[in-house]
């Protein structure tokens, strides 16, 4: 954890309008990873390519995410953490303009891994700054309201979708979210708080022999890559799904996108509870399979089955993380706990939201995007299986 001067610190209330702008810069950062989604079938017909190659437009963001991510201790140790957040803010900002004018595929390629990681440099020094500035009994509290920032872009950038996706071009909603980022850069400049200290940069040694030696990281690596892929397969490619299988109109498309994700900050507040009631072992597992469940009814059910399936999916795969990060808790020891969770996180990212999308893409190039979900839905079930011979602690 990081240390912090309890003298500087300030209470919930008085470091609100502090939580408030990183919630703003969070809210950007996650804006630039899944806005995609919505836009894919605007993105389609201009470059005209097929449902394999606008998925894997995501594996870009995840591949430069996941490079910046490992490498974002250097970053906040050379830059201060307020620095790497000033970086990577600005960053996304200029890079989502620059997607925004990209004349052809390569260009696009490289301006979203740019972005990615632009992206990827945030969370790590974010989450050292918000505990810097706040007291340790009010840190709970604190992350709580700069989680809501993920939830909203979820809600907000469908919407977005439903409303702007025949008004204005994908290119102008990429630029407003590019100025947006650089709007909340200038902001954090002027009335940010937090993020003086440098980071920590772990020795090989200690990664090897701590980390990625021990068995429970492989394990936990593929639980979070399928509760990843649970979690953003379906959100990236449902908008192509419902209008290219099902038929549906672009605006009904994304206000059933928007529908799926409204209870996501209320879960994400709620599914610690349920963590502490009965474990984390049981509540990944049930998290696991009840998603994998929703996820194969997506492509075998239809009209008002469909669409419950579409809402109830992503409520029961967030309720997997809170279960995830206990699990990790127990898992590493207090010295490498972060390490851990720098390395595990980058792997399920390139795993769960860089392959996903374009496999079920490839179904979808196939007529059969309902297949995809399906076995989606299988592989994210199975991962129930190797919870049982895991162990998280020695108690287990």
């Amino acid at each position: 954890m990081p240390t912090t001067d309890e003298s500087s610190t300030l209470p919930l209330r008085g470091a609100l309008p502090y939580l408030l702008i990183f919630a703003g810069l969070f809210f950007v950062n996650f804006a630039s990873r899944v806005i995609l989604g919505p836009f894919l079938p605007m993105i389609e017909i201009e470059f005209g390519i097929s449902h394999t190659q606008a998925g894997g437009l995501f594996l870009p963001i995840s591949l430069g995410m996941s490079i910046s991510m490992v490498l974002s201790s250097i970053a906040a140790r050379l830059l201060r953490h307020r620095g790497a957040i000033l970086l990577s803010t600005f960053a996304i900002g200029l890079t989502m303009i620059a997607v925004s004018r990209a004349p052809n595929m390569p260009l696009l390629r490289l301006y979203l891994l740019l972005m990615g990681m632009a992206g990827g440099l945030y969370f790590p020094s974010a989450i050292s700054a918000i505990t810097s500035i706040l007291e340790h009994r009010h840190w709970g509290k604190g992350l709580a309201v700069h989680e809501l920032a993920p939830n909203a872009a979820f809600i907000v950038i469908p919407a977005l979708g439903a409303i702007l996706a025949e008004v204005v071009s994908w290119r102008t909603v990429f630029a407003g979210f590019g100025v947006l980022g650089l709007c909340m850069g200038v902001l954090f400049i002027i009335k940010g708080r937090g993020g003086e200290q440098r980071g920590q940069t772990p020795s090989p040694a200690m990664i090897f022999q701590e980390v990625l030696l021990r068995p429970a990281f492989w394990g936990l690596a593929l639980l979070f890559s399928l509760a990843i892929a649970a979690s953003f397969g379906p959100y990236s490619m449902l908008s192509l799904y419902l209008i290219d299988e099902v038929h549906m109109d672009v605006e009904r498309a994304n206000m059933v996108l928007m529908a799926s994700r409204m209870a996501g900050p209320l879960v994400a507040l709620t599914s610690g509870i349920i963590v502490d009631r009965i474990g984390a072992r049981a509540t990944a597992a049930l998290s696991l399979g009840l998603t994998g469940t929703l996820t194969a009814c997506l492509g075998l059910f239809s009209d008002w089955g469909l669409i419950a399936a579409a809402i109830g999916q992503p409520i029961l795969a967030v309720c997997f993380f809170p279960a995830g990060l206990t699990a990790v808790s127990l898992a590493f020891p207090d010295r490498v706990r972060n390490i851990a969770v720098s390395f595990i996180v980058p792997v399920a990212v390139l795993l769960g939201s860089g392959l996903t999308p374009p496999a079920l893409g490839w179904f979808g190039d196939r007529g059969d995007f309902a297949g995809g979900f399906v076995w989606l839905g299988v592989l994210i079930t199975a991962g129930v299986l190797p919870l049982k011979f895991m162990r998280f602690s020695k108690r287990d």
